[in-house]
């Protein structure tokens, strides 16, 4: 049930034209050493304003827009078709980084009363959780954790290396270099050696806001476009520290922000497949945090789809987390809001699922009840089906005017209750006051992830292919 909630064709194309004004007269800060950009950006057309500005031109947005719509084919690690990532379509998954993990055995995140600091992430945390998220069916994977033991340019490969180990499904993966893409790169080739023809990876790069493409982002960016790597490209355009305080400000800038990728990445190559987007939260004005359950997300989260569909480009999105540090009734309403409003606006790509502590920690149990959520939520959003069997004129006839009695009974209950009911996980409270697990929702959440954890059964990488992961590791740490 797709609609547009907060932006028709009108008001689209409002925002459209704001963000190309603040293209033409603001433009992009580049700096004057990074002469590749700069060199694509003037010869199409852009202007020169000062020594590190440049103004992009409505012309070369529209150039690139019509280059980039309708989306691209995303696989699985093994080659097989995954689903295509274009506009009316959403998918879900977890996010990347997080500096903490609850603990899997004790269910807490501080080890113990004395200590200050929570858990530091692990390698370990990046397995078990994409093992969690593999199992409850997440449509892609992000890291989930950020560990601490590793250094410059070997960080994000082992943390990508982690997830092709424990998972088939498509990744989305961090780096800070185009070091690290490259040994990326090189790590999914041996995961998957048609991976430049059959993509199951996507770059998520971050430009700088205010318009600031600063040349580690922007040779990240023209690196994935020479070797035919997807990129979202979403700016931190946060309402109140990196853009307006209004969300419509906000998404002005945003829209600007993404359109400039775009540009770039289209002349370099036209056939780029590219998500669009930003991450729009709201900065606390009290503890200066962005925010990760605020409804200003949610609400922008929504905009960019709508964008993204007057754009005909498949969108980046954010549902499903909290600003909350346990599983509690604010962990709940604000990622149910999320997850709600992803799927009514058609947000693409929907990212940062399971999120707790304003995007610091990860938690089993928190992937369990947002699974769960968005499992519901798309029930709960169905389209009617006002086919005959579905009306069930003739059963209505025959209990009510012949027989008497409930429906329960009837074969066409039997036929239908698994697809018209909405059937809850174990740890939801559906039974009878005698039958009632006295156990708290968070144990049994804790509990139902470990759970799944023990039985999981990944499509792992072959010895061989996992033999030459290591070596490339390896090469790396020396």
């Amino acid at each position: 049930m797709i609609q547009n909630i907060f932006l028709d064709k009108s008001a689209a194309g409002c925002i459209h034209n704001a963000s190309v004004q603040v293209l033409e007269r603001t433009g992009l800060l580049i700096h004057a050493d990074d002469m590749e950009v700069r060199d694509l950006l003037l010869g199409a057309g852009a202007q020169k304003d000062g020594l590190e500005r440049v103004l992009i031109p409505r012309r070369m947005v529209e150039e690139a827009l019509e280059k980039a719509r309708g989306g691209f084919q995303l696989f699985t690690r093994d080659g097989e078709v995954a689903y295509r990532v274009q506009n009316g379509q959403t998918f879900f998954g977890p996010g990347s980084d997080s500096l903490y993990n609850y603990d899997r055995k004790t269910g807490r995140l501080f080890p113990t009363v004395e200590m200050i600091m929570p858990n530091s992430s692990t390698l370990e945390d990046i397995r078990d959780n994409v093992r969690i998220a593999d199992s409850l069916g997440f449509d892609f994977i992000m890291s989930m954790a950020l560990p601490k033991a590793y250094g410059a340019n070997v960080l994000y490969p082992t943390v990508f290396a982690e997830m092709i180990k424990n998972t088939d499904k498509p990744i989305v993966f961090t780096s800070t270099s185009v070091m690290e893409i490259e040994a990326i790169r090189e790590l999914a080739r041996i995961a998957s050696p048609e991976v430049d023809e059959k993509p199951f990876y996507i770059a998520y790069l971050e430009p700088i806001s205010p318009l600031r493409f600063d040349p580690t982002v922007t040779s990240r960016l023209l690196f994935c476009a020479s070797h035919g790597i997807p990129v979202t490209f979403a700016a931190g355009a946060n309402c109140g520290g990196g853009a307006p305080i209004t969300p419509e400000g906000a998404v002005v800038q945003g829209n600007a922000e993404s359109l400039a990728g775009l540009v770039i990445s289209t002349l370099k190559n036209e056939k780029m497949k590219f998500i669009y987007g930003a991450n729009s939260s709201a900065m606390d004005m009290n503890t200066l945090i962005v925010c990760y359950g605020a409804p200003e997300w949610f609400k922008t989260v929504a905009m960019y789809a709508e964008m993204g569909r007057f754009y005909d480009l498949p969108s980046w999105g954010t549902a499903g987390s909290t600003d909350a540090r346990v599983v509690n009734a604010q962990a709940g309403m604000e990622a149910y809001e999320g997850i709600i409003m992803a799927l009514l606006s058609g947000s693409t790509m929907v990212h940062d699922v399971g999120f707790l502590g304003h995007g610091e920690v990860y938690h089993g149990g928190m992937l369990v009840l947002t699974k769960a959520m968005i499992d519901r939520a798309r029930h709960l959003l169905k389209p009617p089906d006002l086919s005959e069997d579905a009306l069930a004129l003739e059963v209505i006839h025959a209990v009510a005017r012949e027989k008497g009695d409930l429906y329960l009974s009837q074969p066409h209950t039997v036929q239908h209750f698994r697809e018209s009911l909405w059937m809850p996980p174990r740890f939801f409270e559906k039974g009878l006051m005698e039958d009632w697990d006295a156990n708290s929702f968070q144990q049994q959440l804790h509990d139902e992830a470990n759970r799944i954890l023990d039985s999981a059964s990944p499509n792992v990488l072959s010895p061989a292919r996992l033999k030459q992961v290591e070596a490339i590791l390896h090469g790396l740490s020396n």
